[in-house]
């Protein structure tokens, strides 16, 4: 076998057709919505629940994952030393979920097994324990992974960075301490738990190779438990940006400076946002980015920088965060605002566009890699909004893009004049 010539790129082969498999949907007595995604060849399925309601809609945001933390060290009933040796018999993995609007579990498990372990979920889900110690444990857990985090300057960078686009009344913007959370005891959790866990509104998907009797086993786990007809714990508050500014944050003992900008986008609704998205994928979105070729690349100023655009239910935002040497950080501005500028004016070349449509490919194929990241594709949708076309106006966005589209996006919907800028360190 002769050796490979690595003087000579790879060919690279166009993606003929991406499909994506299709889910059912059915409604059940309680109300509960299951999603079912019949896909792949492994014995392998997985549960996820989501209730509505997560962190913007608790009085903390940590108090979410305290509850699916908590659910998970015992029940009335059962130990969690217990619940634990019956997930490790099975060989069954249970992680909690908690997004901003909603709050639940994902149940990985052998298809034959998973019968046997929804007795189990269902204990948990309705009978928790929440032991007072149980409680203070995560909250020590949890107070100490913020310390850490508060340590970091992108911590401070990017909470800077929320409250001017989210607006400082906002509960995105609400900033817990250590000592907020180690206050928490078992009467926040369990108010916590009845809001969302007990009463809400719950969103079942079950992606894998099924058959019937797994879906019966499911179903009627489902209809067994009890669903009020109460006021959805969903509380939608519209980002309230301030106007665009440069916040400087010093962080004692720092060795680097994080820098953060951002500024308000067009919400996912519409027709521009996928191209937009597009533009700023080929800003500073993938390794070949126009930022990390001009800044990393070409300057050596920063290891990375990155740009993205970030859609939810209540507004949108382009990002673009760095971490550089102190005496590079206003290099690292002046750049980023220019490549943005350069997007109107100096299109992107034949080759550039490319490696964006197969970058922007690659990234869609993934999604339907498994039954499991297919279903994260349709919880998502659930989680931020995106319509029904959404995966196929992707799809025709990228096959169509060309210069001009990126080049018209970007001076419509990005301008530097615009970004708020934050610097910690």
């Amino acid at each position: 076998m002769s050796a490979p010539d690595r003087t000579k790129a790879p060919a690279v082969s166009t993606f003929s057709d991406i499909t994506l498999k299709d889910e059912t949907v059915e409604t059940l007595s309680t109300g509960t919505d299951l999603h079912l995604i019949d896909a792949g060849d492994q014995d392998l399925v997985r549960l996820t629940l989501l209730w509505d309601g997560g962190t913007l809609d608790a009085t903390r945001q940590s108090l979410p994952l305290f509850v699916t933390e908590g659910m998970r060290e015992g029940t009335l009933h059962t130990s969690g030393e217990s619940i634990a040796d019956a997930l490790d018999f099975a060989g069954a993995r249970l992680s909690s979920r908690v997004t901003e609007h909603h709050t639940g579990f994902e149940l990985m498990a052998i298809s034959r097994k998973l019968p046997a372990l929804l007795p189990i979920l269902r204990e948990m889900i309705m009978e928790p324990a929440f032991e007072p110690s149980t409680v203070a444990f995560w909250a020590r857990n949890a107070a100490g992974a913020l310390a850490t985090k508060m340590a970091k300057v992108s911590y401070h960078a990017s909470q800077a960075v929320t409250r001017a686009i989210k607006g400082a009344g906002h509960p995105a913007s609400q900033v817990e301490t250590p000592e907020s959370i180690l206050a928490t005891d078992r009467s926040d959790v369990l108010l916590t738990h009845s809001r969302f866990i007990g009463p809400g509104r719950l969103h079942a998907y079950l992606g894998g190779k099924l058959d019937g009797d797994i879906i019966d086993e499911v179903r009627a786990f489902l209809e067994s438990l009890p669903v009020s007809a109460v006021e959805s714990p969903i509380v939608i508050v519209p980002d309230s940006p301030e106007p665009p500014q440069r916040i400087d944050i010093k962080v004692d003992g720092a060795v680097q400076s994080a820098v953060m900008m951002a500024m308000p986008a067009i919400p996912r609704s519409h027709p521009d946002y996928i191209a937009l998205r597009l533009a700023i994928i080929a800003l500073g979105g993938y390794f070949s980015s126009r930022l990390m070729t001009n800044i990393r690349e070409e300057k050596g100023l920063t290891y990375g920088i990155n740009s993205c655009l970030l859609g939810s239910f209540e507004g949108s935002q382009v990002r673009i965060g760095a971490q550089c040497d102190r005496a590079n950080v206003e290099q690292v501005i002046d750049e980023t605002k220019a490549e943005i500028t350069r997007l109107w004016t100096d299109p992107l070349s034949a080759d550039e566009l490319r490696r964006l449509q197969l970058n922007a490919w690659t990234s869609l194929a993934s999604t339907t890699d498994s039954p499991f990241t297919v279903a994260d594709y349709y919880i998502v949708r659930l989680e931020v909004g995106t319509d029904a076309d959404y995966f196929g106006r992707q799809l025709r966005e990228i096959a169509a893009l060309t210069p001009a589209r990126i080049a018209d996006v970007a001076r419509r919907y990005l301008d530097p004049a615009l970004l708020t800028v934050a610097v910690a360190g």
